[in-house]
């Protein structure tokens, strides 16, 4: 008999997010979200597991993944890979897409039983999930084949098959609602979820999806992508300090900050120019606070003012350093996906894993005959009317 391994894979913009239960023990994993192919050839690494390599097989041509795609990549390799991930709703088409995927569902297997069997969920974000889950089903159901090498390691084969029934599309502001909505066995918990009218803010990196419920009906009206993201926060501060670095260089050539290179920026609040390190952490503060208000009139006004909303979640990995201008304008109908026991980035993984075992754990689809029986309705028929009617002959008129 196989073991169900249940497994939320949420692949975003920068990172990818993966969270599995196998029997009581629940994971997670991140990975960034980067592969490019290996052009500098045979190289040595320390044995840090996150130096991921990947090919089909012997032979076969080399790919860096994540973190040691980031620092192998050239700019114009990160530039092309962030707009395409960024602008194409049809990102999943890409070889790097499937390579993600592999890599991030086939570690979360490793060291389980040959016999075990993943039951994955994966999300789209809210723009493209109607036109492409049955594309990306397509995409991803069948065998996967192929090796993984980590660190100093040698490459190890690594083997799954998604069968079509085990593979779950969603939208990924829905996989949040998910998250809170149920309980770690992905059973109901938060019922009032489903009734009232509730509004899904799912904050990325390279855009911010909304979506609004009522029910488990979609409000279209009320539900879109916003492109204040992250993302903006970065292009922002980028224009900043390289206008800041030509203010204090005494040759005033100054110094271009390229987006990817900010992450340290924005967590330490200093840059390090020309042998002198500098606090930037004002600049830092009001590139976010221009963004997140911005980001929060948007959605204000998109929601007609959240009038009729019962609640308003806040999610993704984005969510915290734009969650006071929330709070400020949404107050006691704001609640933060974070609250609910895992960190606001594995939010929506978490809500797909519960909803793999909420869906895997159903009763067995029904053929065609006993979907009608479900609104047949039996009642009972006294035996005093089985009588044939008769016509009583009414006499002539006088």
């Amino acid at each position: 008999m196989s073991i169900p391994i249940y497994i939320g894979n949420d692949q975003g913009y920068y990172g990818t997010k993966v969270v599995s239960r196998n029997g009581d023990k629940f994971l997670k994993m991140f990975i960034r979200n980067m592969v490019v192919p290996n052009r500098v050839g045979e190289i040595t690494y320390n044995n840090d597991p996150h130096n991921i390599m990947y090919r089909e097989k012997e032979g076969a041509r080399e790919w860096f993944v994540g973190k040691l795609a980031i620092e192998q990549s050239g700019d114009d390799e990160l530039f092309d890979s962030h707009e395409r991930r960024l602008f194409s709703p049809t990102w999943f088409r890409e070889q790097e897409y499937l390579i993600m995927f592999r890599v991030s569902t086939g570690l979360m297997l490793q060291g389980n039983n040959s016999n075990s069997e993943p039951i994955v969920s994966v999300a789209l974000p809210t723009d493209s999930y109607i036109d492409y889950k049955e594309e990306l089903k397509r995409r991803l159901v069948g065998k996967h084949s192929f090796e993984v090498k980590q660190g100093n390691l040698p490459y190890r084969k690594v083997e799954f098959e998604i069968k079509r029934e085990n593979l779950y599309v969603i939208s990924q502001p829905m996989a949040t609602l998910f998250h809170i909505a149920l309980d770690r066995d992905g059973q109901l918990l938060n019922e009032d979820l489903f009734i009232q009218k509730v509004s899904i803010n799912d904050l990325g990196f390279g855009t911010s999806d909304v979506e609004t419920l009522h029910g488990e009906t979609i409000i279209k009206r009320q539900s879109f992508t916003s492109r204040h993201a992250m993302i903006n926060v970065y292009q922002l501060l980028s224009k900043r300090l390289a206008e800041f670095s030509r203010e204090v260089d005494p040759d005033k050539t100054g110094k271009e900050y390229p987006i990817w290179s900010l992450n340290r920026v924005i967590r330490s609040g200093e840059i390090s120019f020309k042998g002198k390190v500098y606090d930037v952490s004002e600049i830092v503060q009001s590139c976010i606070q221009e963004v997140g208000e911005a980001l929060v009139d948007e959605v204000w006004n998109r929601l007609d003012y959240a009038d009729d909303i019962t609640y308003i979640i806040l999610t993704g990995g984005s969510s915290i350093p734009f969650k006071q201008y929330y709070r400020e304008r949404f107050g006691d109908k704001l609640i933060f996906a974070e609250d609910y026991g895992i960190d606001a980035q594995f939010a929506n993984a978490f809500g797909l894993c519960k909803f793999t075992q909420s869906k895997s754990k159903t009763v067995p689809l029904k053929n065609q005959q006993e979907v009608a029986a479900t609104i047949q309705e039996e009642f009972s028929v006294p035996s005093t009317v089985d009588k044939p009617v008769t016509r009583e002959k009414r006499g002539n008129k006088k």
